[in-house]
């Protein structure tokens, strides 16, 4: 069963690996043919390359001859595919040659990401302390508000929707199921979650953060949508995180910063040039 489930992950990693390259390494042309479509030959090597673009994590199967097997049996299935596109003469076809190239192009580019991203100076522990000093705003979570509400297409309805509420305030999450017209939120009672000021539009933004624990329910709210009725659950104050707690998120922005700044000086020394006024970023 494990191996099945193993396969099919396989069978699904290489449905989208459809490119293909000419350039044949010398790991691969002095490695045993395994297998042949027509006039092609498929290496050895060729499946350890298979199992060496797979994650990771399934690159164990490696030494897995029934593994190996199957991935080989894919590896045939693909080549039958791809030689009946090329008889049909699809690789002709113009927007399928752009696609291959652009798949050709985006695997060179990670392979010269992956080998700057490993070529590239770690940030030290002083430099992400530094970072996080100066940047500690940009980590700042803003105060919240945890809401539910309900949407109607007039201003009675509202009202007669909220003279029940103040009645029998438990049931909201009934009479969100029932009337309101906002679809995406009604299946969950109306809950909206968590959001800070500023996320939602304005006039609904105002009457919410004016909410609390002693006026938990708003008036009917107008808004291009349609009339709202908000029940307030709770807030969050403003949180600041710790340096341990970004520390890792800061490293991956100097790192990121880094491989910018070499992509930038990449176009600095490049000869481009873009000829129609009309495509020219401002």
């Amino acid at each position: 069963m494990k191996r099945i489930f193993l396969i099919g992950i396989i069978l699904l990693a290489l449905v989208s690996c459809q490119g293909e390259s000419d350039v044949l390494l010398n790991q691969q042309t002095s490695s045993p043919v395994v297998a042949k479509v027509g006039d092609k030959e498929i290496y050895e090597a060729d499946i350890d390359f298979e199992i060496m673009s797979l994650p990771q994590s399934m690159r164990y199967i490696m030494q897995d001859d029934a593994a190996r097997a199957q991935l080989l049996d894919v590896m045939i299935k693909r080549e039958v595919v791809a030689q009946k596109a090329r008889e049909m003469g699809l690789n002709f076809d113009p927007l399928l040659a752009y696609r291959m190239r652009k798949a050709a192009d985006e695997v060179l580019i990670q392979g010269v990401h992956d080998w700057q991203h490993a070529d590239v100076k770690q940030p030290t522990d002083d430099e992400i302390k530094a970072y996080y000093e100066k940047h500690v705003q940009d980590f700042i979570i803003p105060k919240q508000i945890h809401a539910r509400h309900i949407l109607v297409a007039d201003k009675q309805t509202a009202l007669e929707l909220i003279k029940q509420l103040k009645a029998n305030p438990e049931s909201f999450s009934q009479l969100a199921a029932q009337f309101s017209i906002d679809d995406s939120t009604k299946g969950r009672g109306g809950d909206l979650n968590w959001f800070g000021q500023g996320d939602m539009v304005n006039d609904f933004d105002k009457a919410v953060f004016a909410l609390n624990a002693n006026t938990a329910l708003s008036s009917p709210i107008k808004t291009k949508f349609g009339w709202h009725i908000v029940q307030w659950l709770g807030e969050r104050e403003e949180q600041t995180p710790t340096f341990e707690d970004v520390s890792v998120e800061i490293q991956s922005i100097l790192e990121k910063h880094a491989l910018d700044g070499w992509i930038i000086r990449l176009l600095n020394e490049a000869d481009t040039e873009v000829l129609k006024d009309e495509y020219r970023v401002l």
